[in-house]
This record gives structure tokens, sequence and C-alpha cells, in this order.
């Protein structure tokens, strides 16, 4: 990830690896807000996931700006 002030660009293995495990491609996020707003809707955690998913999905959601 790329990030210069409140721009930021995902390099095209972050967008893949994204794009598998939400099923989103992430090509509109340009800024930390559009970020965040992704990263609120689209990495929820439900009753249904696995632990491992869980868990991907929480270091994403620390992780993501």
């Amino acid at each position: 990830m790329l990030v210069h002030g409140d721009q930021i660009r995902l390099t095209p293995r972050e967008r893949r690896v994204i794009r598998r495990l939400t099923g989103i491609d992430p090509h509109f996020i340009h800024n930390r807000e559009t970020m965040i707003r992704f990263r609120d809707q689209y990495l929820q955690s439900y009753p249904t996931d696995t632990p491992q998913i869980r868990l991907v999905k929480l270091l994403l959601r620390r992780n993501l700006v």
C-alpha cells in the first residue's frame, strides 16, 4: 500500500488479496475515507465465519488505515 498524505494506492497484489477475501474489487479506494468505509462494510465478522476467516478479517481491520 502506498500512502501519501490522505491518498492511498493499493498494489496489484493487495487488490487481488482483498478481492479474494471480500469478493469485491477495491479499485475505487483512493483515500483514507474510502478505505475506512470499505473496511467497515466488507470486513464485518459474522456468526457463520470460520475461526480462520474471523482472524484474517480482524487482522485486516486493525491494519487497514
